[in-house]
């Protein structure tokens, strides 16, 4: 919480932590890697969203259906903070799949973060 709160006034040092969440996005433990990618999504600054991408698409399709859960819903607070780069990096077509998930609770974080990210769009994101 303190991390989250102080990167809003220092983005270059809150960088700093980044790596470590970085490396903990890598763990063998999936609710390390879980909430590191939880963390970084919560930090938002334009900066760290660069360095989110590649733990992200690997949360995304992780062996462990907590992990792809977590991602989904980062997905809507990477598109909060940076849409473009959301889309252009491919990660909306991402959660898109994970809407045909096998684990029943990727799929509801999967549909709402898709909704949220819909209403943030005037709905041009996701139809049914």
């Amino acid at each position: 919480l303190y991390l989250i709160n102080y990167a809003k006034t220092n983005p270059d040092l809150a960088i700093l932590a980044v790596n470590t969440f970085r490396r903990d996005a890598n763990d063998s433990n999936p609710l390390i890697r879980a909430l590191a990618i939880r963390t970084m999504g919560c930090i938002r600054v334009d900066k760290i969203t660069e360095h989110l991408g590649e733990p992200l698409r690997r949360a995304l399709k992780d062996e462990d259906p907590y992990v792809r859960k977590t991602a989904a819903i980062c997905v809507a607070k990477l598109h909060d903070i940076n849409p473009e780069l959301a889309d252009d990096q491919g990660f909306l077509d991402m959660l898109r799949d994970l809407v045909s998930d096998s684990n029943p609770t990727v799929v509801a974080n999967a549909v709402a973060a898709l909704m949220e990210i819909n209403d943030k769009t005037n709905g041009e994101t996701f139809t049914i």
